[in-house]
């Protein structure tokens, strides 16, 4: 009996120490935020802390500019690979680890940031890895594990190969399961730390990297939580454009594993988001998401305007005025969190997203973050545009729809009539995302996903005895990476009536000639004069977009005819 009492007693020991250290955590409940029994919202920033020397030497001047502004969060990035012959400088002011070997005086400085932030009453969301190559990042780890860091797939390989798997394990654990060298206190037992982050934006090129990323995330994520129980942790998949990316971003949020969602928003360089209602969209689509069919915490890990002097003015209206319509929006939607980026120092020029902890360049961006920290904790009303009863449906149109102006060229040769379709001069385009571009061999236009293009172009006066329509196609992947069974198949039809089907192939940034033949009788009879219309378009599942290809740019590409879209009449 005696041995069973003290065993219940130390139980009651154990058990009494875990509820002690947890008290002061940030936990989720009810699909929100909290501290103890109150609801815990924040508004944060991005901090640059850790990367430069001047950004360590200003930790304390950073972190005084995030309180002054009334900021409770901050996010930072415990990161940095190098190869074994990184430079010097390299390695005493930016690396945590190189080929050889971690970097002691990093982890110290995120020592000295975290008793920094524990001083001002702030809490640190802790991001471990980046999927982007600032700082090494993934193509840094494929580099050391012997993999190809660039092309397409390679960022597939890298959530799938065990030997990655090592290299990033050896991180998170030295880093999650470190003991502060300044305050003796296991970082696993330290309020102060919010949230680990797992990656910033991790990338993928396919469908079978999306998975073997779910599985990469799970995997890490149990292992975190292992080091330390009592603390957050978060994916970093925060971006989609499309339906594929949204699906994706929608599986990784609801990992059992993973306590909340995330997201990053830039409206000036979003695809097609030209006003105040398509930012609104976009919010109110991941809050929904997160909200209402995950049911659980939204944190908006990067917005932010950018703020030069010279790209001042967007849409008309100042930087500030932007600010403050995104803070209203994501204070209408109580959203948990949102971390503006980046505060820091004044490094002699302005930057994109700069807002500056020592100059009052970006003082009109900070009263307006200053506001909305204020108020943040008392939000009241609610969007009538978000709820249960919407369930997944879209928040913001999923198709963009661009009009371009500009006319078809016809020239007249002995028996046939050509009419060129300029592909800058499209007269409706309808994609999940849409544009033009000039930077490889051909201007062309893209759509990305499923959608279509049309033109509008005149018949000749005269039957023709047969029509052709020739185009420069190819399917539409970002860059020129594709797989080899990205194609897309594309239906072609004039005035709605089918003129046959072809198959897009891989985007290369240069296409193939494809050409059609027009065989419906009616059809060859109804085009003797007037206004027709011409339509490309990519459907069901699969569909991998399309790029049609025009005039020769600068960058060359000589040995290769170029082409508009062509109709040649032949009578």
């Amino acid at each position: 009996m005696t041995r069973l009492l003290s065993s219940i007693a130390l139980m009651a020991f154990t058990l009494g120490s875990a509820v002690a250290r947890a008290e002061g955590f940030v936990r989720v409940e009810g699909g929100r935020f909290v501290v103890g029994s109150a609801p815990f919202v924040f508004a944060g920033a991005n901090i640059d802390a850790l990367h430069g020397e001047l950004e360590r030497r200003t930790i304390a001047q950073t972190l005084d500019a995030v309180q002054a502004d009334g900021l409770t969060v901050i996010r930072v990035w415990a990161l940095g690979e190098g190869p074994s012959d990184a430079s010097t400088w390299q390695r005493e002011h930016v690396l945590f680890r190189a080929g050889d070997g971690f970097i002691e005086p990093a982890f110290v400085a995120l020592d000295r940031l975290l008793v920094g932030a524990h001083a001002r009453g702030l809490r640190v969301m802790v991001t471990l890895s980046n999927g982007w190559p600032d700082f090494g990042g993934v193509a840094q780890y494929l580099s050391w594990a012997g993999l190809p860091a660039s092309g397409y797939g390679a960022r597939d390989r890298f959530y799938d190969d065990a030997r990655v798997r090592a290299l990033f394990l050896a991180h998170v654990e030295r880093v999650v399961g470190r003991t502060n060298t300044l305050t003796g206190q296991r970082y696993a037992d330290d309020p102060t730390i919010f949230a680990w982050e797992l990656m910033n934006e991790p990338q993928v090129d396919s469908p079978a990297g999306a998975e073997a990323r779910l599985r990469f995330i799970e995997d890490v994520a149990r292992r975190v939580h292992t080091l330390a129980p009592h603390q957050l942790v978060s994916s970093g998949v925060s971006e989609y454009r499309v339906r594929d990316e949204r699906t994706a971003w929608r599986a990784a949020c609801g990992l059992a594993s993973i306590d909340f969602c995330d997201a990053h928003l830039y409206p000036q360089a979003a695809d097609l988001v030209d006003s105040a209602q398509a930012i609104d969209g976009r919010i109110d689509d991941r809050v929904q998401l997160a909200r209402f069919v995950l049911h659980k915490p939204i944190v908006f890990g990067e917005v932010g305007f950018d703020t030069r002097p010279d790209h001042d003015g967007w849409l008309g209206q100042s930087r500030a005025h932007w600010f403050a319509h995104l803070f209203s929006r994501l204070a209408l939607d109580r959203v948990d969190g949102a971390f503006v980026w980046i505060y820091e120092p004044w490094h002699g020029r302005p930057r994109d997203y700069g807002i500056y902890v020592d100059r009052a360049d970006t003082d009109d961006v900070r009263a307006e973050l200053k506001a909305f920290a204020a108020g943040i904790g008392s939000r009241r009303g609610h969007n009538p545009r978000i709820g249960a009863a919407f369930g997944d449906a879209y928040r913001y149109p999923r198709y963009q729809v661009l009009r371009r102006t500009g006319a078809p060229q016809v020239e007249h040769r002995e028996g046939t009539s050509i009419v060129s379709l300029p592909v800058d001069a499209i007269d409706v385009a309808r994609w999940e995302r849409s544009g033009t571009w000039d930077g490889g061999p051909f201007l062309h236009a893209y759509g990305f996903g499923d959608g279509s293009f049309a033109w509008r172009f005149p018949a000749p006066d005269r039957l023709a005895r047969r029509v052709l329509v020739r185009a420069r196609v190819s399917s539409e992947y970002p860059g020129t990476d594709a797989p080899p069974d990205g194609t897309s198949r594309v239906t072609v039809t004039i005035d709605g009536r089918s003129v046959g089907a072809f198959i897009a192939p891989p985007d290369d940034g240069r296409g193939v000639i494809v050409e059609l033949e027009l065989h419906d009788p009616h059809l060859l009879g109804s085009l003797r004069g007037g206004s027709h219309e011409l339509r490309f378009t990519v459907a069901g599942p699969g569909a991998h977009g399309l790029c049609v290809y025009g005039r020769r740019t600068e960058h060359g590409a000589e040995e290769t005819q170029p082409i508009d879209v062509e109709l040649r009449f032949e009578r």
